[in-house]
């Protein structure tokens, strides 16, 4: 989800009570439908459970859009699917699939949780994917575990070898053995530069498709090999997947891409810790959840840096609006999870998200917060 479509959908959901029902479905290990429903359920019904005491008047049409979020669940019932979020507040509802780990959640108040929405935008880039074979070139447009392919009337091309080879003439005896043998490693030569030649007029098209996306090439080694000597989007290269995936059902290629992908990105997010760390960390930031609730507040905030799974209560004064880790004497109320405000607060006020590891900020508080001045 990009941060246009949350927009979209925290105006849409314009009336309180907001629902956000977070369901793992690998706490345990993979679950097969049955069980996976079961869990959703027994969410649901929690959440159902808090409506009747907390907005009974609104229970009812709320329950009712969330059993239809799950039955069009178990319609389109997705393996792949690591977690669900389940989004409702009157007269708009959601359901959202997460292809990485999170943790259970039933948040009812005045917003849409966010944080996990945040960390798939995380995840959805566009991305391409190139498949190739001796026979075929295929083309696929990429997002998350989800590929479209591209099926335009250039791509996919298929490779017709219709070169006539003449064989050797009559030899004599003696030279017989090796005049074949002469031929038959001109003939596999002269197949493999026309494959090139077949990879390198696939590659010059590819450039309309491409521009500066990331790129997967998926197929045998030898080929992959061939493609990549000839290419002249290397630098789009992010991963290669070796094997053949031509006569496999679309499913098991995504499942297999979005794995290289996934990888590919956790270890570009790592890499981007450590230029933060680098450069911009020893000069305006700000560390610890109270520091940054006042910074991010005052529109300080240039990019929130916050381990994936850092939650933490806080207590709101009502009169300055200042956040204390600790209840206070005067006026106030409770923020069940002060971090996914600060993370809605930050991209309203147009900053950047950035999510880490669990443990990585272990020195700055579990959150940190570069600033604009």
């Amino acid at each position: 989800m990009t941060k246009d479509e949350l927009s979209i959908m925290q105006q849409q959901g314009t009336n309180a009570p907001y629902v956000t029902i977070i369901v793992s479905l690998q706490e345990t290990g993979p679950l097969d439908k049955k069980a996976a429903l079961l869990i959703a359920g027994n969410a649901i019904q929690e959440a159902d459970d808090f409506l009747q005491n907390m907005y009974p008047k609104e229970a009812a049409p709320l329950l009712e859009s969330l059993r239809a979020l799950l039955d069009d669940f178990d319609q389109h019932y997705d393996l792949t699917a690591e977690g669900l979020g389940f989004y409702v507040s009157p007269g708009y509802s959601k359901l959202v699939k997460f292809f990485f780990p999170v943790q259970k959640k039933v948040d009812i108040g005045d917003a849409f949780s966010v944080r996990e929405l945040l960390y798939l935008e995380h995840y959805a880039i566009s991305y391409m994917v190139l498949h190739v074979n001796e026979k075929a070139v295929q083309c696929y447009k990429g997002r998350l575990n989800s590929l479209e392919e591209v099926n335009d009337g250039v791509l996919p091309r298929h490779f017709h070898d219709d070169y006539e080879y003449n064989k050797p003439a009559k030899a004599g005896f003696h030279s017989g053995q090796s005049a074949v043998q002469g031929f038959e490693g001109d003939k596999s030569t002269n197949e493999a530069n026309r494959v090139k030649s077949f990879y390198r007029e696939t590659d010059q098209l590819l450039s309309s498709y491409l521009g500066d996306l990331p790129l997967v090439v998926v197929g045998p080694q030898k080929d992959i090999s061939m493609l990549q000597d000839v290419s002249a989007h290397q630098k789009n290269i992010i991963t290669t997947v070796n094997g053949n995936y031509s006569n496999v059902a679309v499913k098991t290629l995504e499942k297999r891409v979005w794995q290289a992908v996934k990888s590919w990105i956790d270890e570009k997010q790592q890499s981007i810790m450590l230029q933060l760390i680098q450069e911009e960390w020893q000069h305006h930031a700000v560390d610890g959840m109270r520091d940054v609730w006042a910074a991010v507040n005052e529109g300080r905030g240039y990019r929130l840096i916050v381990e994936k799974d850092y939650t933490c209560p806080a207590f709101i004064d009502d009169q300055t609006g200042k956040l204390h880790l600790r209840g206070s004497k005067k006026a106030h109320h409770i923020v069940i999870d002060a971090v996914d405000q600060v993370l809605r607060l930050a991209i309203e006020k147009g900053g950047d998200i950035v999510f880490v590891n669990n443990g990585a900020l272990d020195e700055h508080e579990h959150i940190s917060l570069i600033t604009r001045y």
